[in-house]
């Protein structure tokens, strides 16, 4: 498969998935915003380059952010699962580190995270 057929079957993928996974509204009411912050740690770089991703409650709920690594343009960081049990914890924040689901570049392995969540 060319990568231009998987890259379209990809799009298609995450179209889907935000349209079968409704709404942060409708996951959880409560929730007014979901700050994702993260800090990717680059070989040969003294900065370390920041990244944030918001979503509000009209947003799709879907927690998965694309890995920004020219080696894996079909890859993401999911955070679905770390969300979904902060709401259910009814959690404020969380902090950690992550790695890209299909990737082994330095660059995409261990990026710190942290996660903000405001309630109404």
């Amino acid at each position: 498969m060319t990568r231009k057929v998987k890259t379209a079957a990809a799009k298609t993928e995450k179209k889907q998935q935000k349209l079968e996974s409704g709404s942060i509204s409708s996951l959880s009411p409560k929730v007014s915003k979901i700050t994702i912050s993260m800090k990717y740690a680059q070989i040969g770089v003294l900065d370390p380059l920041m990244r944030m991703v918001n979503f509000t409650p009209d947003s799709a709920a879907v927690f998965k952010i694309s890995c920004l690594c020219s080696d894996c343009p079909e890859s993401v960081f999911d955070f679905t699962r770390i969300i979904k049990s902060m709401m259910k914890a009814h959690k404020t924040s969380a902090k950690g580190e992550i790695s890209c689901e299909n990737c082994s570049a330095p660059e995409c392995s261990d990026v710190a995270y942290t996660i903000t969540i405001k309630y109404k």
